[in-house]
This record gives structure tokens, sequence and C-alpha cells, in this order.
């Protein structure tokens, strides 16, 4: 039997090495081994999200499956973390005369009650996804709060510090800017007011040649979810 190696790593800061694609291939290469499998092609998606559904990658490991052949993954959650998306793989892996295997946390069979329990298994997985993300949403909010440095550009209202280009200091033109917006906000002006007033008064504030609604709304938006 033909066998297609598909590996995922995930771009999150906390992800596990030890599930790397490099591991990931050599784990599903021993049992295919075990197995007898022959692996045919394999492919990898580095630094991408399970939620993100153009991975190329992957749709290519589907497209070179042949009949009777399988998917040989590590873990479900490799090819997906929500429900939908895992729901479109399999369909797809299925009209090719294929099948996906996982080297853990499988579960055998196509009964419905097999079925069943692999779409419990990616809502948790799209649950766990979800719970990642916030808490790192939030952690990086705080590390920014606490003046770290966490990406290429100080978010709007902060500036990298010159001495110390790990750290981040507010900015105090800027600042000025963030406290006009959030004052228009409460009135509940739209981010078309708001833009318009902030082209009127800080517009040597904005990182572009002048303000626009979308870089507004994402300081709205921001702003709401401190």
């Amino acid at each position: 039997m033909n066998a297609v190696i598909y590996t995922r790593f995930s771009p999150r800061r906390n992800a596990n090495d030890s599930e790397s694609c490099e591991i990931q291939e050599a784990i599903c290469r021993k049992l295919a081994t075990k197995k007898g499998y022959t692996v045919t092609d394999i492919f990898h998606d580095r630094d991408v999200s399970g939620a993100d559904e153009y991975r190329e990658q992957l749709w290519q490991a589907i497209e070179s499956l042949t009949k009777g052949s399988v998917l040989l993954v590590f873990k479900r959650d490799r090819l997906a973390r929500n429900v939908y998306l895992s729901e479109q793989i399999n369909r797809a892996v299925n009209s090719k005369g294929a099948s996906i295997v996982a080297v853990t946390g499988d579960i055998d069979g196509n009964g419905d009650e097999q079925v069943m329990i692999r779409q419990i298994i990616s809502v948790i997985a799209e649950y766990e996804r979800k719970i990642t993300s916030t808490r790192t949403s939030f952690a990086m909010k705080q590390h920014q709060r606490n003046g770290r440095r966490m990406g290429r550009f100080a978010p709007y209202g902060w500036k990298i510090d010159e001495e110390d280009g790990s750290r981040i200091v507010k900015d105090l033109d800027e600042q000025k800017a963030l406290e006009l917006v959030a004052q228009l906000h409460k009135l509940e002006l739209t981010p078309a007011e708001i833009t318009k007033r902030l082209n009127e008064v800080y517009p040597e504030c904005s990182r572009a040649k002048k303000w626009n609604r979308k870089s507004v709304g994402k300081i709205i938006e921001r702003m709401d979810k401190i």
C-alpha cells in the first residue's frame, strides 16, 4: 500500500519543537515501515496554522493520493483544527479512494460511531486552538504593557527604545492621538468621523501619509479588547 506523508508545524511561539516537520516525518516513516507502506511523497507545511485552509502542500498531498493509498500524518490535528475544514479534508481524501491514518490519537474505522468520535476530536482541537490563541494574545498584550518588544514594529502609541531594542516605550505624540481616538469613540463617532478629525488635528501622527479608516478601525478594535 502506498502512503503520502503530510506534516504541519505551527507558527505559534510556544509550539512544541518536538513536533517539528522533520520529527513528524520520522515518526510517520517508522509507522509506514511497521505497516509495510511504501512512502511515495512527502509534503511539509511549515509555520502554518491548522485553521488555515489555504495550504498548498496539504492540497498537493491530497491530490497526489491514489485509490487505496493512505494520507499518513502524525496527529489528526496536523490536518485541521476546526470541524468544517476537517470535514472538507475527509471528503477530499475519500473522493480519491484513499484514507487517512494518524500515528497517534486516531480512531480506526468509518462507521457512524468512529466518524462521530473523530468529529468530537476535531471540535476539541478547534477549541484548544481558540484557547491557545486567546492566551497567546493576552500574554503578548501583557508583555507590551510591561514594555517588552513583541514584534518587528511597535504597536501604535509606542516606539522601540533607542537604548534597548528589546523594549518599547511610549511615543508621547502618538499617545495624544490615541487619547483623542478614545474620547471620540466614547462619544460614539464612527471610524470615518474619527479619521477625519485625526487628519485635522494630528495629521503628523499618522504612520502613513494620512489617517485612514482601516488604521483607525484597528486602533479602536485594540482599545475595545483591553
